[in-house]
């Protein structure tokens, strides 16, 4: 459970720790969740709102372009954002999030099988075909120089605790 305090809470400690959040959408009340967050408590560190739209969850958005479209057409204005299909929606959502301009988020978190029947090796398995798909596509992968830019990040390789 995120109670609106709480998550008001945390939103207000990523800003005072200059972190740039990831926020996770798994349905469109989490987008108007996000809305209003925005809107009461100001844009995150850095500026760049990066959403996360996670599919196919039971009890949230279908993995499906229709609900693909709606929530990308209610995040932020500016707002970047990327996707991922849980389970049978992996595919039908990467394809999906290449089409409309979003990024790939890809993980063993959301998915086990590589194919009917075949078990995932590892993340690394599941990089390499997102990859592949965005070259497809004509999308290359960003470096991770490019990605921590769009998010205006800020560097903190070779910092200490």
């Amino acid at each position: 459970m995120n109670p609106w305090p709480f998550m008001v809470e945390l939103y207000q400690e990523t800003q005072a720790r200059e972190v740039v959040p990831e926020f996770e959408l798994f349905d469109l009340g989490h987008v108007t969740a996000l809305n209003r967050l925005l809107d009461s408590h100001g844009a995150p560190y850095g500026g760049q709102v990066h959403c996360d739209l996670v599919m196919g969850v039971p009890g949230g958005m279908p993995g499906t372009t229709q609900a693909l479209v709606a929530a990308v057409g209610a995040l932020p204005a500016g707002a970047s954002w990327s996707a991922t299909g849980v389970g049978r929606s992996t595919l039908p959502v990467m394809f999906a999030a290449l089409s409309a301009g979003g990024h790939l988020r890809v993980g063993m978190e959301d998915v086990l099988s590589f194919s009917r029947g075949v078990a995932v090796r590892d993340n690394a398995q599941l990089v390499e075909r997102a990859a592949e798909a965005a070259v497809l596509f004509q999308r290359p992968p960003m470096s991770t120089d490019d990605a921590r830019a769009m998010l205006n990040v800020k560097d903190r390789r070779g910092a200490t605790a």
